[in-house]
């Protein structure tokens, strides 16, 4: 019995040990979209994911979240026109230090759905995405 436990448990080690050598699993950087904060990087980032994997800006990355507000927790929820009119004029006014071939790279916004207000989601970000991959290896913030 001792002897077959043990081999279940060196089994498990090394299927664990294989997964993190082949990538497969949660990474450690893989960061909860309630958790972004500006400045932070992402490589393939999905805007629709629930994570994305966070890294240094200096490595090679497909967006960035370059600003973010956030509305009073009191605040009434304002309709879909209003928050997609604020989160496009959060975006309209930030400041970016753009490579000097910014073609590929468009701003994108989120903000709470009606549902998510209701369950207290407050947050607008304001990303600058790359449409061509993981081509950028700087922070676009000054």
């Amino acid at each position: 019995m001792v002897a077959a436990v043990v081999g279940l448990v060196i089994v498990g080690l090394g299927i664990w040990g294989i997964s993190a050598l082949v990538g497969g699993g949660s990474s450690q950087n893989d960061v909860k979209a309630a958790s972004y904060t500006k400045g932070n990087c992402f490589a393939d980032f999905n805007p629709t994911a629930d994570s994305n994997r966070r890294v240094d800006c200096s490595e090679p990355h497909s967006a960035q979240l370059v600003d973010q507000t956030t509305a009073a927790a009191e605040d009434a929820y304002p309709g879909r026109d209003a928050l997609e009119g604020r989160a496009k004029d959060l975006c309209d006014k930030v400041s970016l230090k753009l490579p000097s071939d910014s073609s590929k790279l468009k701003k994108r916004y989120t903000y709470p759905t009606q549902e998510g207000w209701g369950s207290g989601d407050r947050r607008i970000d304001c990303y600058v995405e790359s449409t061509d991959g993981n081509t950028l290896t700087a922070s676009l913030l000054p």
